[in-house]
């Protein structure tokens, strides 16, 4: 670095050569600290799971139960539709859907089975079934709506996930 004091341009050498030595400087301080991302700490927000693809088989999902109105009125019809999507990345095939409802008593007062004939492309969401429901009765409350999606002749890759349930207050 001496010789270059005394030369011509020797200002723009030094400020060159002080740059150089600030940069090894940095990529060495660099090195020698950990700077790499650390673990999420407990007060995160924890990341829905259950929609990550699964594995190299289909997986059915009911994801979504549906009541048309949305207060219905005992002895009225209502409509209830349960969506199932696929969220394997293969296609999935012939499957059934259990639907059980319980009055505000725990009594069943409706099961109906529908076996859903059209298979699911990967990621694609369908509706499982539909219908006109009427429940008999007089006990107004808060009525559950369970719902099973059972693989008919394949093997689903995670069965947890193929219930589903919605309380519904009927008046």
């Amino acid at each position: 670095m001496i010789l270059f004091v005394e030369s011509p341009g020797s200002k723009k050498r030094r400020i060159g050569a002080i740059l150089a030595v600030l940069v090894l400087f940095a990529s060495l301080l660099f090195l020698m600290n950990d700077y790499r991302l650390s673990e999420s700490t407990t007060g995160d927000i924890q990341r829905e799971q259950s929609w990550a693809r699964s594995g190299v088989m289909p997986d059915i999902m009911v994801s979504g139960i549906e009541v048309q109105p949305v207060v219905p009125r005992v002895n009225e019809p209502f409509v209830l539709s349960v969506f199932c999507q696929n969220i394997g990345i293969v296609r999935s095939g012939l499957y059934s859907i259990d639907v059980i409802i319980r009055d505000a008593n725990g009594m069943q007062v409706f099961k109906e089975r529908a076996i859903r004939k059209n298979a699911l492309e990967p990621g694609q969401i369908g509706v499982a079934f539909s219908a006109s429901v009427t429940l008999d009765g007089d006990l107004p409350g808060l009525y559950t709506i369970s719902i099973v999606a059972s693989p008919e002749g394949f093997e689903d890759s995670n069965l947890e996930n193929n219930r589903g349930s919605r309380v519904v207050d009927m008046t």
